[in-house]
This record gives C-alpha cells, sequence and structure tokens, in this order.
C-alpha cells in the first residue's frame, strides 16, 4: 500500500511497479486533508491511522510506504507503535547530501512541517559545526506539481521565477534537496536552472524499498490476477476527474473510504 496526501505518491507506484509488477498495489491520498504541509501533525496522523485501518480490513496489506516527506517526518514512529505492519517513510536525504557537495552549503526545498519539524531541525543542528544548511519552504511548488500530475500543463516560468536569483551567487548552495515527494517532477527543471546538484530523496527510498520487498515479502511472479485499487477520502467531482489519470497508471478503480 502507498499513500499520500496528494498525487505525488504515484511517483513511487510508477518505480516500484515497473520492477515488481507482479502484486497487488493500493494507492491512498487524502484529498480532504491535502496538503499536509502547513497541518496540524495530530491532525495529519489521525488521518492517516484511519484511512490506512480502513483499508487493511478490505485487503491483505504487507507493507506500507508513506510516500509523503511530512507525513513521515512528523508521525513514521507513531505510526510504526500503533500499526502492525512493516513502514517505510520518504526522508529528506541530507545525510547523503554533506556527502556531495564541494562548498559545504546546501539547501532543503520541503514544506514547512517537514523544514520545522523535530527530525530535520536535529539532523541540520548536528550538521551545523560543518554544514550551512538553508531551508526553503514552498507549498506554491506543491500546488504546481498537483496540478501537473492531474494533467494541466505548466511552464518553467514560475520555476525560473522562484529559482533565478541563485543563479549568479556563487556563495549560494551548491546541492539541492528535493525534501517532498512532489518535487521530482522539477528535477530536471532545477538541474537546467541552477546547475547545481540536485538530490531527489524519492529515488533513495524507493530503491530501499525494492530491495526490502525483495528480500521480505513474497511475490508471485506467475500471478495474472493483478487488480490494483485507488483509494480516496471524498468523491468529489474533481476526484471524480482522477478516474482517467489513475487508469493510465493502472488502477482499475477509484474507491472512497469514509474516515
Amino acid at each position: 500500500m502507498i499513500f499520500d496526501s496528494g498525487l505525488g505518491g504515484l511517483l513511487f507506484y510508477n518505480q516500484i511497479k515497473r520492477i515488481i509488477p507482479y502484486s497487488n498495489y493500493f494507492y491512498a491520498f487524502d484529498n480532504v486533508g491535502f496538503p499536509y504541509g502547513n497541518k496540524d501533525k495530530n491532525y495529519i496522523s489521525y488521518r492517516i491511522i484511519k484511512i490506512i485501518n480502513s483499508i487493511c480490513k478490505l485487503n491483505k496489506i504487507d507493507l506500507i510506504i508513506i510516500a509523503c516527506n511530512t507525513a513521515s517526518v512528523l508521525t513514521l514512529s507513531e505510526l510504526r507503535k500503533l500499526l502492525n505492519y512493516p513502514i517505510i517513510g520518504v526522508l529528506p536525504a541530507i545525510r547523503i547530501a554533506t556527502e556531495l557537495t564541494r562548498n559545504n552549503h546546501i539547501c532543503l526545498l520541503a514544506t514547512n512541517n517537514t523544514i520545522y519539524s523535530n527530525y530535520v531541525s536535529n539532523i541540520i543542528n548536528k550538521l551545523s559545526y560543518k554544514y550551512t544548511i538553508i531551508s526553503i519552504p514552498s507549498m506554491q511548488l506543491v500546488h504546481l506539481a498537483e496540478k501537473i500530475l492531474q494533467g494541466y500543463y505548466s511552464s518553467n516560468l514560475l520555476l525560473h521565477k522562484i529559482f533565478t536569483k541563485w543563479k549568479n551567487n556563487n556563495k549560494t548552495p551548491d546541492t539541492i534537496i528535493l525534501g517532498c515527494t512532489h518535487f521530482s517532477l522539477f528535477t530536471l527543471n532545477l538541474l537546467h536552472i541552477l546547475k547545481k546538484t540536485v538530490i531527489d530523496s524519492n529515488i533513495i527510498t524507493i530503491n530501499f524499498i525494492l530491495n526490502f520487498i525483495k528480500n521480505n515479502i513474497s511475490c508471485n511472479l506467475n500471478s495474472k490476477f493483478i487488480c490494483d485499487k485507488a483509494y480516496c477520502v471524498s468523491l468529489t467531482k474533481k476526484t471524480r476527474n482522477l478516474v482517467t489519470i489513475l487508469k493510465y497508471y493502472g488502477f482499475e478503480s477509484l474507491n472512497v473510504i469514509n474516515i
């Protein structure tokens, strides 16, 4: 099962499904609570637990993937205590950035809740003796990415406006961490605009997930019955418009879970 507040987790699903196709996948997104980047921690945790429990009652679940940096940094430890399933979350790849930076200046691009979480704050404080890590919150990019995943076209103009101020300043970070699942969509744009090293936390987590699945979960490679299902919290007019997109990704149905 893959969970995200919005559609960013489809990037996880797409990569994992491509390598391990013969499994049933369930994708859940909280279209009522989205976005999580500026919501209360208890609000986020409550909703995730209710959503996951509802889906687990309906399906056999072997692994839960929290494909959301905000949800992971705020609630991952709590979820592991409360839910009796293996749970993997995506977390900002800060330590890997320290291995790749050349000028010891790093930028974390994420949501407010991720940036100001205890998890991220503690890591940055421990590394502050050697590295300058600046954090830039951008809910604007979250909404932009969500629109792109819903099929809306977007030009590079907005990204240029946001990041051009860095281009000619040698003292700015040479390494950028994408600390939001949605931001994977902008990797190539950022490379083109900034000419910096861009670290996609998604890719690192996906590799970890694939190794975990191969070593811990039995996949029937001869299975012919694959039924991937998507779940949302409320079937609004806007959500109904996503049915075509979800079918494109491979989901046979969009179901509603009441929390």
